[in-house]
């Protein structure tokens, strides 16, 4: 965020409120209040897409004998579209609306009617009910606005109690085998879900199918815990219709079970086929107003709910705030409206970042197609003390490669629309942690015509998390024309079978190659097999080829050690480069030195400037163990200054580390004087993490009155 921005938007605002406080108005809302629902919200008709006003929405459901709201279960908006279209739907009918909620379970029924005729008292049904952990912040309004208006409600989900007495019958077991209440409270016959239904349950669990017990017949599944509750809750609402004539019934449930009017749903409509249903799938969206459904369609109706807050979800809350994604782009100047070029959007390995990537597909393609290099949305120190870029956690891999897919279609279609780029010529790729995005955007993305290139994809397990795009739920939308071209290492082949199985079974195009044994002919694999996805000439392999390589053992000094490569072969043609971790012994190749030269850096052009809105200052140390004439011209470097030649915002200093100019010293001289901002960089072409870490231990007592930033050499 600009500086400057920042100060004005949330600085000064916030002083002159604490300074002049205007006087409160009756009439305004509270400061805390969400905005009102109607400027929350969007409805589509879950055919057509057609928007319709929120009244429209309730007016429609009031004609229905049952009305299914299919919710995310934490979401605050979602909840509060349940209370508004209950209350919209009692003032419509009359009261005459039957709550029905999966969160209660049948055997508590007597324990909900005690209390709505304030026969006991809150804190006594609460330890009765065993209710979700955020009844209070999302289901109690519904309920209090029930007992208020001595309206009933139904608990409709299957008792955990007659569960387990199932599961100690052993397998084999039947309903008629539960004795007393438990008999009673499940329901009268199970009736089988369809075969497409569980087809999506499968799709959904994929990654834990094992642990689920998925993979059995559907007869086998009649007593499964999904079926279980889709019967109960079902069997509830036909009998809420059956006691409560008149009334329609209003069924809150999680949206799988009512999605494409099968589960619950197609369980009411078995034991009341004449009864009118209408479904309702509540989506959680960051911009309600531009959502688009596609697909197939999920419900009747579609209302997607600004996404604000959560309720209590795994040991946390949440709120939602719109996150800005980066990305570099080079577009080639020859490009105009009639030579329009490929594009190729990028995904760097964790730990580099989006101008890494840009240096080695530019120094590779030069002017031969338009890049996008994407910034990884999290930042990280690395063990080199370099902030480089995280795709994604663990604990959130689905949401935050959901959210790469979404930001890889928008940079596309903004790309498309504002640059002379060929469409049909679109490649989506990348390496490493980058290459698992790449694979789990180009399989979801329903609007993109890609090819995709996955290199040695690592910590690629949890991708089976997420369910596959059925091709029954496209709602005859044409498939993108695409495709995924995976390059392995070796012992991830057998994984990945797997995987591309699941994949043609979908009908999505996949393959696999492996990664080149001849590390000299790694990155000639690699440039051509993006110049293939991208349509572009393949030179031929050059014959008899002059070997050299580049030492290099931590991850930056590799990739540093590729641009160098790249260098190197532009210099010399036909040479072939290998990055090593030690040399070869049959003499095959010769070395490439990879030592600083002062004379290197004389102009400035080369010494990497001090990043931030007003420059900064860059220290390069120097080794204690450097000669004497390596330390004086590096110190006549510093006498010229070409960094504040070139910009007055910025300035170069040199440090010697056991001298009496350690960087110790010249940090503290530059913060003595005001400038806190300094970029530290080791004399060498790449230092490892213990170096780096090293030099931080020697100024930790200055941390707190300069902001430090490290880059481990002048490599690069």
């Amino acid at each position: 965020m600009n500086r400057l921005f920042f100060l004005l938007t949330f600085v000064v605002p916030t002083i002159c409120t604490a300074q002049s406080a205007p006087e409160s108005r009756s009439t305004s809302p509270l400061r805390w209040d969400a905005p009102e629902l109607e400027r929350s919200v969007a409805v589509r008709d879950g055919r057509t897409g057609r928007t319709i006003a929120f009244s429209q929405l309730l007016d429609d459901l009031a004609k229905a004998d049952a009305v299914f709201l299919g919710e995310l279960h934490t979401d605050e908006t979602t909840h509060r579209v349940e209370l508004g279209v209950y209350e919209g739907l009692a003032d419509r009918r009359g009261g005459k609306v039957v709550l029905a909620m999966e969160m209660f379970e049948r055997d508590v029924q007597g324990a909900l009617d005690t209390y709505l005729a304030g026969d006991s008292s809150e804190h006594e049904f609460l330890a009765a009910s065993r209710p979700w952990k955020n009844y209070d912040t999302a289901y109690r309004p519904l309920v209090e606005f029930a007992k208020s208006r001595e309206l009933p409600v139904v608990a409709s989900n299957f008792p955990r109690p007659a569960r387990r007495s199932l599961s100690r019958l052993g397998e084999g077991a039947t309903l008629e085998d539960l004795e007393g209440a438990a008999r009673s409270q499940a329901p009268k016959r199970l009736y089988p879900n369809s075969p497409a239904y569980w087809r999506r349950v499968d799709n959904a669990i994929r990654g834990h199918s094992a642990m689920m017990g998925a993979k059995r017949s559907d007869d086998e599944r009649l007593y499964s815990t999904q079926s279980l509750w889709d019967n109960s809750m079902g069997e509830a609402c036909a009998i809420a219709l059956d006691e409560h004539p008149g009334s329609s019934v209003l069924h809150v449930n999680g949206g799988f079970h009512s999605a494409y009017w099968d589960g619950t749903v197609r369980q009411l409509r078995l034991r009341k086929p004449d009864a009118n249903v209408l479904t309702v799938s509540i989506v959680p969206s960051s911009n309600p107003s531009i959502a688009d459904p596609g697909g197939a369609a999920v419900a009747d109706y579609v209302v997607y709910a600004e996404a604000r807050a959560t309720d209590l979800n795994e040991g946390t809350h949440s709120v939602y705030v719109q996150q800005e994604v980066k990305y570099r782009l080079h577009v080639p100047k020859t490009a105009r409206g009639d030579n329009k070029v490929p594009l190729l959007i990028w995904f760097v390995d964790d730990g580099l970042t989006a101008e890494d990537g840009m240096a080695l597909w530019r120094g590779r393609l030069g002017e031969e197609c338009a890049i996008a290099v994407l910034e990884a949305p999290y930042r990280e120190t690395q063990d080199d003390l370099v902030e480089g870029g995280r795709w994604f956690w663990p604990d959130s891999f689905s949401s935050d490669l959901g959210s790469m897919g979404v930001a890889t279609e928008k940079i596309w279609a903004y790309l498309l629309r504002h640059f002379p780029l060929d469409s049909t010529r679109v490649c989506i790729a990348g390496e490493g942690t980058g290459a698992t995005v790449v694979s789990a955007v180009s399989l979801m993305s329903s609007r993109m015509e890609a090819r995709a290139v996955a290199f040695s994809p690592r910590r690629y397990a949890k991708l089976k998390d997420i369910p596959l795009p059925l091709p029954e739920f496209r709602g005859g939308e044409p498939e993108p024309k695409k495709s995924l071209r995976l390059v392995l290492a070796a012992g991830d082949e057998s994984w990945w079978d797997g995987e591309l199985a699941a994949y043609e079974g979908i009908g999505f195009e996949a393959n696999k190659t492996m990664v080149s044994q001849d590390p000299w002919l790694l990155e000639v694999e690699r440039a051509s097999a993006l110049r293939a996805a991208l349509r572009l000439s393949v030179p031929a392999p050059t014959v008899g080829s002059t070997r050299r390589h580049v030492l290099a053992e931590t991850p930056r000094a590799r990739h540093w050690a590729r641009l160098l490569g790249i260098e190197e072969a532009k210099k010399r043609e036909g040479v072939l480069v290998a990055i090593l971790d030690e040399p070869p012994t049959d003499g095959s190749s010769d070395a490439i030195e990879v030592g600083v030269r002062p004379d290197d850096f004389k102009d400035g052009r080369r010494i990497p400037r001090c990043p931030g809105p007003f420059g900064g200052t860059t220290v390069v140390v120097l080794p204690e163990s450097s000669p004497s004439e390596f330390v004086e011209a590096w110190k006549a470097i510093e006498g010229s200054d070409p960094l504040s030649k070139r910009s007055r915002f910025h300035r170069l200093r040199v440090a010697v580390t056991g001298g009496d100019r350690g960087l110790p010293t010249v940090l503290a001289e530059l913060a003595d004087k005001g400038r806190k901002n300094v970029l530290v960089i080791p004399a060498v072409f790449c230092a490892d993490g213990e170096t780096m870490r090293a030099l931080k231990r020697s100024v930790r007592a200055l941390e707190d009155q300069i902001t430090l930033r490290w880059r481990p050499g002048l490599g690069g």
